[in-house]
């Protein structure tokens, strides 16, 4: 069977469209574009109405990806800066119109369920997960062990970038996440998300971008420090031609790594996974699941 599913992020549209047979996913195609439709959200409170034309554009090009790749269903998620702008209901009645398909805005919680989803069943790593997707206007955790606990957190590279955040206000924003870091002792941090895929791709100096390489890729607190500092200290010009990183995301990844790095120190974790599996995965995993016969293959968390 084949499927597609659509993510609307801050920063940037997302396509997959894959297969699923006998409970495996394989990715046929994958496209990113940098939409920010969050651009100007933090000061405005709204989707400008540049940034929505860019995303319906794009929205519009996928479309025409998915009908060419004759799926049997697809499903539209829009995150964190579509949810929290006050035209919202503006933005989703355009995607009506123009698109002819429906918008779905999920929350926080539901956003971090199904990329939990996502990750479990793209890694298989057989242990406990702490699973931090850090986007454009926040990050979501979520950890199953033992009991659920999971959160959205108002960080993202996006939205950093707008307000700059210092340490200790990133700090503050993880006080809970902190508290709670001896439940989380034992699972492997997962980092998913924009930052993380590109963290792996300027460390090894990928001009040609390599999934194989940096799904399930470990890496190293230090190597997120290193990173942080380097490309902190690149003037933005010279950081759009640093090999790995996408000239588009230039202006935001300092950002994220910054806020990777407060999260891991909050957590006292050195090491994590990086996962290209998420949202985009557990949408897909969900459609397939909901399908006459198929039993979910992993434990499932409560939605």
């Amino acid at each position: 069977m084949r499927y597609a599913s659509i993510d609307i992020g801050t920063n940037s549209c997302r396509l997959i469209i894959a297969e699923v047979e006998d409970d495996r996913l394989q990715v046929m195609e994958r496209h990113i574009n940098t939409t920010r439709i969050g651009a100007g959200l933090a000061a405005s409170g709204e989707i400008s109405r540049p940034a929505a034309e860019r995303t319906i554009i794009c929205l519009q090009h996928f479309q025409r990806l998915i009908e060419r790749a004759e799926v049997e269903d697809y499903r539209m998620a829009a995150t964190s800066a579509v949810r929290e702008a006050s035209n919202r209901f503006w933005f989703e009645e355009q995607c009506r119109r123009r698109l002819h398909k429906e918008v779905e805005v999920i929350s926080g919680e539901r956003e971090a369920v199904l990329t939990y989803k996502g990750v479990q069943r793209g890694l298989k790593l057989g242990r406990p997960l702490l699973v931090a997707d850090l986007g454009g206007g926040s990050t979501e955790l979520i950890h199953s062990n033992g009991g659920l606990f999971l959160c959205s957190l108002p960080l993202g590279a996006v939205r950093a970038a707008e307000e700059k955040p210092d340490d200790s206000q990133i700090m503050e924003l993880l006080a809970e996440v902190k508290e709670e870091r001896r439940r989380f002792a034992d699972a492997v941090l997962v980092f998913c998300g924009g930052t993380a895929t590109s963290l792996v791709a300027v460390k090894y100096g990928m001009r040609h971008y390599d999934s194989s390489l940096v799904h399930g890729q470990r890496l190293e607190r230090e190597d997120v420090r290193q990173a942080y500092h380097t490309l902190l200290n690149t003037p933005l010009p010279e950081r759009r031609g640093v090999a790995g990183l996408q000239p588009e995301r230039a202006d935001v990844i300092v950002y994220g790594l910054q806020i990777m790095l407060n999260l891991m120190l909050a957590l006292d974790k050195k090491w994590f996974v990086v996962s290209e599996s998420d949202l985009l995965e557990g949408l897909i995993w969900e459609m397939y699941e909901k399908k006459p016969g198929k039993q979910p293959a992993v434990r499932q968390i409560p939605s």
